[in-house]
């Protein structure tokens, strides 16, 4: 395949990397110094998927100068708040049978990707691994808590060729299945980093503390029930089904394993980065209000985040 990775960070790094090991050919599109140092001396990758140095990857910081329907699939990484942008730079550049992937975390992503290319064209990822970037041209993979699950959104996109593109990541190194509930396993990873991304971040703590206090373990609750109110009024087969079971599989199963970990949205608020909490919690807020479901604690913690952003002087569209 022709792939183009659309803001190759440390996981599109890590995607394009391996798929260019196999034989596809990759160009990535990300920031210098980055994608200078890859161009210069090619991509290292370590970590729990071996050592490797990829030297046949295309590097560039723009789209620029490449060849309209080049390219069979399109990988988008960048973050949640850019997948608009991406999405509008990249279409031109899809070919007509060309299918668009929203490799990203949180909600609304394949809606903006959607819009430019049609949903038949639009698939979905979810990823459950760590990557890090450990210096330009050179990124880990870290840790991994299931295989990556790859699936289509819309019933007229040929199921054939998603299989295809999951059996094609898995044969690359890259632990990956096909799945025909996309939107399913989505939304559980969304309420994972819903109840936990926002407390850790704001409160400065890692995950296993959130169960320390009744306070946390409330507003853990809370957040849960909303947005399992707010899903079942969209008609997503949320799983499992009721908000109680799934806040048992948090407080016991889930966050047991990960105590020690925090929220990426801290780092964020460390480097004094954007998060991309309107692509969680705030996506929730959004969708509640759309159907009339009651989200008061999704909200707060909404507003605290961007107050807290605002105090770190980071710059977030109204």
């Amino acid at each position: 395949m022709r792939i183009l990775v659309m803001g190759a960070g440390a996981m599109g790094s890590v995607v394009g990397g391996f798929m260019a090991t196999a034989g596809h050919e990759v160009t990535l599109v990300g920031r210098d110094p980055h994608m200078a140092a890859i161009a210069r001396f090619g991509l290292r990758i370590t970590g729990i998927w071996g050592e490797h140095h990829v030297r046949e990857l295309v590097a560039r910081t723009d789209t620029q100068g490449l060849v309209a329907g080049a390219f069979d699939l399109i990988l988008i990484t960048v973050k949640a708040y850019n997948t608009a942008e991406a999405a509008r730079a990249i279409a031109p550049l899809a070919a007509p049978d060309a299918l668009v992937c929203s490799y990203q975390n949180g909600l609304g992503n394949a809606e903006a990707i959607a819009a430019e290319v049609g949903w038949e064209r639009t698939i979905g990822v979810r990823a459950i691994y760590g990557v890090v970037v450990r210096q330009p041209g050179w990124v880990e993979v870290t840790v991994i808590a299931n295989p990556t699950a790859v699936g289509a959104y819309h019933e007229a996109t040929p199921v054939t060729r998603v299989q295809e593109i999951a059996a094609g990541m898995n044969a690359a190194g890259l632990p990956t299945v096909y799945t025909d509930r996309i939107r399913t396993v989505l939304w559980g990873k969304v309420a994972y980093n819903c109840a936990l991304n926002p407390l850790s971040a704001l409160l400065d703590v890692p995950y296993g503390a959130l169960l320390d206090t009744e306070h946390t373990r409330e507003i853990l609750h809370d957040i849960v029930f909303e947005l399992y109110a707010t899903g079942h009024a969209m008609g997503v087969d949320l799983e499992p089904d009721s908000p109680e079971a799934y806040v048992h599989l948090l407080f016991e199963k889930l966050i047991p394993p990960t105590a020690a970990h925090y929220a990426s949205m801290r780092a964020d608020f460390q480097h004094r980065r954007r998060t991309e909490i309107d692509a969680m919690n705030g996506a929730i807020v959004r969708y509640a209000h759309e159907h009339g479901v009651a989200c008061p604690v999704n909200t707060l913690l909404t507003r605290l985040v961007h107050a807290r952003e605002h105090a770190l002087g980071v710059r977030v569209p109204e």
